[in-house]
């Protein structure tokens, strides 16, 4: 295992600019998640780091070795893909001991990796069995057990687990994090789904159009957001943003009055003060703090025009399919129902609040 350090890194395809000045590092053992809409360049900057795209411009240093122009298979790497890319006719024996066979290593050293790679993942008794006989799930562990077996200095994860159901993609979640427990290795994953990214990271890595907004763990992200694009992309359900009118100080907080939720007078204190109070700023807030039963200290009536119940929880939607949407957190046993009004609490010592540059004060 080795650190991962990425530096000013650019790349374009076309005028296209995906990549732009990406910097960032991965220590040794670490797991690093890429997280990101659809676009974002989070796939081509892991593809950068495995050596299949070329950057503009920038530096990826695998351990004390710069692998900027190095060759994908020098790197030390090893690449899971989406579509696990496995050989169907070979045996799963075959296609997890095929790169070291082209390697040139010994069939009896060759066989006892694969061997222990394939009890570590739960393989044993498939390995004289073709792609085709396996389930999803089987096959994304053969193609993760080709990758322990390279021993690699980094484990690189394209959306490993997009292909499969939600059953599935749980188990799975659950058998990477042991793997990477097991291992002490080195691991950068990408994935849309957040989460993913909050169940396996150690870091995360969230990007927006080729740029890096937040670097740092998922509660760093989820209670501390550097900006309304992090606040909203970390945490399901979304955070809510209503718009608020800024109406003066009061022993360094803020004074709010609130349209949407039917307030005047909200003290919420910023993270830091802008130098020139804003007449308006973004108050956000998520559905867990603006509660049916909170220990929030400001009641706010609310109209219930849908309802999810999930169990021990249910969600309150004011207007579902609208950008203004409200998502209140209730009981699930709550008698909340479509066209009736529901009193929650909001807490506002969890609430957040933007400039209109959706910067974080």
């Amino acid at each position: 295992m080795a650190a991962l350090t990425i530096e000013n890194l650019y790349k374009s395809f076309g005028a296209t600019e995906v990549i732009r000045g990406v910097s960032l590092s991965a220590q040794s053992g670490e797991f690093v998640v890429f997280v990101g809409p659809s676009g974002c360049g989070k796939s081509t900057l892991l593809r950068l780091i495995a050596g299949l795209e070329r950057s503009a411009s920038g530096s990826i240093r695998i351990g004390e070795r710069d692998v900027t122009g190095v060759d994908p298979a020098k790197r030390g790497i090893a690449m899971v893909f989406q579509t696990y890319a496995l050989y169907p006719h070979m045996s799963v024996a075959e296609n997890m001991g095929f790169g070291l066979e082209m390697a040139g290593m010994a069939k009896p050293e060759r066989e006892k990796l694969v061997r222990q790679a394939a009890e570590m993942l739960h393989l044993t008794d498939y390995l004289d069995r073709k792609p085709r006989q396996l389930s999803g799930g089987q096959r994304q562990r053969v193609a993760i057990g080709r990758a322990i077996v390279r021993n690699p200095d980094i484990f690189l994860f394209d959306e490993p687990l997009s292909n499969l159901d939600a059953e599935l993609r749980v188990r799975m979640r659950l058998e990477i994090a042991k793997l990477h427990r097991d291992l002490g290795a080195t691991m950068v994953y990408v994935t849309h789904d957040q989460v993913e990214a909050m169940t396996l990271a150690d870091r995360i890595v969230v990007l927006r159009a080729g740029l890096v907004e937040q670097i740092g763990s998922p509660m760093q992200l989820y209670s501390d957001p550097d900006n309304r694009f992090v606040a909203g992309f970390i945490g399901s359900p979304r955070m809510n943003f209503v718009e608020a009118t800024v109406t003066g100080m009061n022993d360094g907080a803020m004074l709010l009055d609130v349209a949407a939720l039917g307030l005047s007078g909200l003290s919420i204190r910023p993270r830091v003060m802008p130098e020139t109070l804003p007449a308006t700023v973004t108050l956000g807030v998520r559905p867990e703090h603006l509660a049916e039963g909170g220990e929030g200290a400001v009641a706010v009536s609310l109209p219930c025009t849908a309802i999810e119940r999930l169990g021990s929880i249910a969600y309150l939607y004011t207007a579902p399919g609208d950008d203004a949407t409200i998502i209140a957190q209730l009981r699930g046993a709550s008698a909340a129902s479509p066209g009736s009004a529901v009193e929650v609490r909001l807490d506002p010592a969890q609430c957040f609040l933007f400039d209109a540059g959706g910067n974080r004060i």
